[in-house]
């Protein structure tokens, strides 16, 4: 394994590692939301408004996770069914796609949040813009992460189990 290499999964796994905490603190927020709504008769409104902060995290940061893993939506149905070279050439220009949308929503997110950032949230009294801000930064982590399925595809372009599902490159089960 290079040393990009080692670089790229230790990244991944830093990034993985965010997205696996926020989900963890989440649901240990909604569990403990629950417990006190419901047998103490206690709620703080903060946690409600953070939950649903950490929920609209875990979304927009999963973005690339998605699109590295190839767990994002595709009905492959009738691609499937190309041959090989077609296939590579319309999976190409799927991720091109993509990152042309990621960037595009990117922008008019940075828009968005300098119109609609300034507003005060009611519990934890935070402009809204600190909690926007994740929309772009899981808008560019998609773009990275569709720049980098591109050149995976092209530099195995030659290589017919660059569609598998159990693709490896380097270690236990992990794929591009």
């Amino acid at each position: 394994m290079t040393g990009l290499q080692k670089a790229g999964k230790l990244l991944y796994q830093l990034y993985t590692g965010i997205g696996i905490l926020a989900m963890g603190v989440m649901a240990a927020g909604v569990i403990f939301s629950v417990i006190m709504r419901y047998f103490f008769g206690i709620s703080f409104i903060f946690l409600e408004e953070a939950i649903t902060f950490i929920f609209v995290f875990t979304t927009f940061w999963a973005i690339g996770a998605c699109l590295l893993e190839n767990e994002h939506i595709v009905i492959d149905f009738f691609i499937n069914r190309l041959r090989f070279k077609n296939r590579l050439v319309l999976a190409i220009l799927d991720y091109f796609l993509v990152a042309v949308v990621n960037a595009v929503i990117f922008y008019y997110s940075l828009l968005w949040i300098q119109k609609a950032g300034r507003v005060v949230s009611n519990a934890m009294r935070i402009q809204y813009k600190y909690m926007y801000y994740v929309m772009p930064i899981g808008l560019a982590i998609g773009f990275l992460c569709a720049i980098i399925k591109i050149l995976h595809l092209v530099m195995n372009r030659n290589n017919p189990a660059v569609f598998s599902a159990e693709e490896p490159v380097e270690g236990k089960g992990d794929r591009l």
